[in-house]
């Protein structure tokens, strides 16, 4: 063999050799892969056969589901309905404040100048009307005192006057009919009682003007230099601008007197929902100071234009206050209800339980086993609240008995954590 033959002859060993490697490392495989393979195929019939543990049971249970027990049930007295539609009027809830009823108020004054002698009420007191309130020295009642003694003396001289004058047209009339004077002396005669007689009548209307300016400054009894303001209505006094030895001036405020037993509700309407607003319509008012007490009212009054800066309408409302407990600047809800009413989902109220931060509701979706749904609410009437989301007409809810279950819920939450 020559040399060129025994060359290329080496690569083709080393190829067969590498071949046969490759066979037996592939066999190998094989056989120490197929027992395994065998072996799993046997056991997995026999753990398909073991029963689930408690906890792979509870896990395929919904979270949001919770079962019963018949005791636990008993315990319950659980009450179901039906979710249906319900006829809902149409509401506008706003934020107001209470004010004082200003047809029901009334601003003490005085109509001179003076020094402040007495102060018989403050703020707080309940006055009747007619009660004196404020005691003023003035020099206008001096003025009064002497403009009515001019006055008077005045009458008497002008009536004096008058007198002489109608002396000296007789005298005169019966000289004419003598002839003894002339017809111009006698109607001179007459022309100075005509001018006598205005004379009076103008004294007398000066002392009906003076006597009705003393009499107007109503000078108590127990004081001769001092004038008296009288309250002029009933009420509570709610501002005193004076105290003992203020100076006053003509037309100076001294009190405000309001009754109380009805107060104003002050709502900002926004723009949009101002042409829902009626005269007459009821409202409704809710107070943080008293819970969920609810008061009733009625529109008097709807502003006839929107506030620049804010874009509401300012509509008031008048609300009794007979046992006064209602006081100016308290905060209000104010709840405008309309005429028209609308169909809605609406459910009692009391079948909504807040459980984590969420309003929900419990149906019933068997035997003792309760669905949680979340919901979101609306407007609520007469103990019945609307469901915006989350309920559909014709499932069926625990209406009442719902801390119950809502109390499962969460013991099972505790026990999963």
């Amino acid at each position: 063999m020559s040399s060129n033959e025994k060359h290329s002859s080496k690569p083709n060993t080393r190829r067969w050799a590498l071949l046969l490697l490759v066979v037996v490392v592939g066999g190998l495989a094989l056989w120490r892969l197929w027992p395994s393979a065998t072996h799993s195929e046997a056991v997995a019939p026999a753990a398909a056969a073991q029963p689930e543990t408690p906890k792979e049971a509870d896990a395929k249970t919904p979270a949001n589901r919770v079962t019963l027990s018949a005791e636990a049930l008993k315990r319950a007295q659980l009450e179901y309905g039906t979710v249906a539609t319900q006829s809902f009027a149409q509401t506008l809830d706003v934020t107001g404040r209470l004010s004082m009823n200003e047809d029901a108020t009334v601003r003490v004054g005085t109509f001179v100048a003076g020094r402040v002698t007495r102060v018989l009420a403050t703020v707080g007191d309940t006055v009747k009307k007619g009660q004196a309130l404020v005691y003023i020295h003035s020099h206008e009642l001096l003025d009064a005192r002497a403009n009515d003694a001019k006055a008077r003396a005045m009458v008497t001289e002008k009536e004096k006057q008058l007198a002489y004058a109608k002396a000296e047209l007789e005298r005169a009339e019966r000289l004419l009919e003598a002839k003894a004077i002339s017809k111009r002396e006698q109607a001179h005669a007459v022309a100075n009682v005509v001018a006598a007689t205005g004379e009076l009548e103008q004294a007398r209307a000066e002392l009906t003007r003076a006597s009705e300016w003393l009499e107007h400054l109503t000078v108590p009894h127990d004081s001769h230099d001092d004038i008296v303001i009288y309250a002029s209505a009933s009420g509570v006094v709610l501002q005193r601008l004076v105290t003992l030895g203020t100076v006053v001036a003509e037309n100076a405020d001294l009190m405000t007197i309001g009754n109380v037993s009805t107060l104003w509700a002050i709502a900002e309407v926004p723009e949009a929902q101002a042409a829902f607003i009626r005269l007459g319509q009821a409202v409704e008012l809710t107070l943080p100071a008293f819970g969920e007490d609810r008061l009733s009212a009625k529109v008097v009054h709807v502003g006839t234009a929107l506030s620049p800066e804010t874009r509401t309408v300012q509509v008031r409302c008048l609300v009794n206050n007979p046992s006064g407990k209602l006081r100016p600047e308290m905060y209000a809800k104010i709840s405008l209800t309309g005429s028209a009413a609308q169909p809605v989902i609406a459910i009692p109220r009391e079948a909504v339980q807040e459980v984590q931060g969420e309003q929900v509701v419990f149906l019933s979706v068997g035997e003792g086993a309760f669905e949680k749904r979340a919901v979101q609410m609306g407007r609520e009437q007469k103990g019945q609240v609307e469901i915006v989301s989350g309920l559909s007409a014709g499932e069926r809810i625990v209406t009442r008995g719902g801390f119950f279950i809502k109390s499962e819920f969460l013991k099972s939450s505790l026990a999963e954590e």
